[in-house]
């Protein structure tokens, strides 16, 4: 027994090094794109561009509404989606029926939890803003 698994720690180390590479690669440039974000835009922020208004139509001064907007939009999403989920998620577990439309909610529960959000979000723009 301790020859296979031997044997089988020999033949995963390829495979493994394989994707330790992979995972180094997309690591440095991760760190490189962070490291010009930094080095570039570190010189401009200070206290007072964050604490200031826009000004000189949004091309000059500060960004403290765009940080107070998403706060308060987190803030309100979580307030108002945190209660109704795990309300839904008690009754879906709990209480509700195995029939086709609890499959249904079911089925678009694990759709929004496999697909990136980023998608969610371009398509909500494309109904919501270009549609309508």
């Amino acid at each position: 027994m301790k020859a296979l698994l031997h044997i089988t720690r020999q033949e995963n180390k390829g495979p493994f090094l394989v994707l330790l590479a992979c995972t180094l690669i997309v690591c440095l440039f991760l760190f490189s794109i962070l490291f010009a974000i930094f080095s570039k835009g570190l010189a401009v922020v200070s206290f007072d561009f964050i604490t200031q208004s826009p000004t000189n139509g949004m091309t000059q001064g500060g960004i403290l509404p765009a940080i107070v907007g998403t706060l308060l939009l987190t803030l309100i999403t979580a307030v108002l989606s945190l209660p109704f989920g795990i309300a839904c998620a008690i009754y879906l577990n709990e209480y509700a029926k195995n029939n086709r439309f609890t499959q249904l909610i079911r089925a678009a529960i694990r759709n929004l939890a496999g697909v990136p959000s980023i998608i969610f979000g371009l398509f909500g723009l494309a109904l919501f803003v270009q549609l309508f």
